[in-house]
């Protein structure tokens, strides 16, 4: 496993326009090696932001998941200018893989936009649904883990399996699950069996909040505006199951397909601490529309993800599924 964040979202530039992430993407809330979407995503923004003057700031991404990326081999950027204007810049990435028959893979498109920051004229955030217990009062998932094992709710190799599958987040960020959401009672979902205090209400009214903040400082705006996107990329796909008393084996595909990633402060230091509350808005059709939410320590809300993803039911002779 890579030593920090700043590491897995390194890049080199190989070109006008083309760059290289510095090491292949890591594996996260998967058993097969597939790596973990932030990582492409976050090395796409990255990109994207290489290329812009410093005036500009990164404001708006949207894009689709075009394919699950390898963990054995090194993410391409190739980053496309459609706009350049004293106030605003516009970006199209396309992410690749280069395969060991020698083909290339597109795993991922997204366009960027970028402005200059501006003096405003209204300035409001809304707050969240809930209001929250501090880092100081919340748990990590770990610890959960384990205390769902010492009191009998979870089987100790059920237990470790989720820890480790989910190491790779722990690795980079201090996250802590606030007890009033539904994650922080029920393990993050893992706990099927756990009656939460929200089940009462419908899955599309329930949420669940954590606090997080990096291990490491990360020195550069552009890591910075890279780091948000990975982190709220994470269990998005997946948050309906465990706000349903199900989890990842209850589906036989579960993965993100597009993201909207709004950004409302110019510079986002995740080095401190900020909360983050996820809920559910829809699903039907084999799909899922969920969104994250970020608010830093003075309650402003900075950052929001929006993702449909795939969720599709295990056919009845329990085939597993294939995206």
């Amino acid at each position: 496993m890579v030593a920090s964040l700043a590491e897995q979202l390194s890049i080199d530039e190989i070109g006008p326009g083309e760059y290289a992430s510095r090491i292949p993407p890591e594996r996260m809330g998967n058993a097969l090696p597939i790596a973990y979407g932030g990582c492409t995503l976050g090395i796409a923004v990255h990109a994207a932001c290489k290329t812009v003057p410093p005036t500009h700031r990164l404001y708006s991404l949207v894009g689709h998941f075009l394919g699950p990326a390898s963990t054995t081999e090194k993410l391409y950027c190739t980053v496309h200018s459609s706009r350049n204007t004293k106030t605003f810049a516009t970006r199209r990435v396309e992410v690749s893989q280069i395969r060991p028959d020698g083909k290339k893979r597109v795993c991922l498109e997204l366009l960027a936009d970028f402005q200059i920051e501006e003096p405003a004229m209204l300035t409001y955030s809304t707050p969240p649904v809930l209001q929250y217990s501090g880092p100081e009062k919340s748990r990590s998932f770990g610890e959960l883990a384990r205390e769902a094992v010492a009191s009998g709710q979870m089987d100790e190799k059920d237990a470790a399996k989720v820890i480790e599958s989910f190491a790779l987040g722990d690795s980079f960020f201090d996250t802590r699950l606030c007890p009033e959401g539904v994650s922080g009672q029920n393990v993050g979902g893992a706990n099927k069996q756990k009656q939460t205090t929200q089940e009462h209400l419908p899955i599309t009214d329930k949420t669940s909040g954590d606090w997080s903040r990096t291990r490491a400082p990360l020195e550069s705006r552009d890591e910075r505006a890279a780091a948000v996107a990975f982190l709220l990329d994470g269990g998005l796909a997946f948050l309906p199951l465990g706000h349903s008393h199900k989890w990842l084996d209850d589906s036989a595909a579960c993965s993100s397909l597009d993201f909207a990633l709004r950004l409302f402060s110019s510079d986002i230091d995740l080095s401190s601490w900020h909360l983050r509350e996820r809920r559910t808005t829809a699903g039907g059709l084999g799909r899922t529309y969920t969104e994250a939410r970020l608010w830093d320590e003075k309650g402003h809300l900075v950052a929001s993800m929006t993702q449909q993803s795939i969720m599709r039911p295990w056919p009845e002779n329990k085939t597993k599924g294939k995206l």
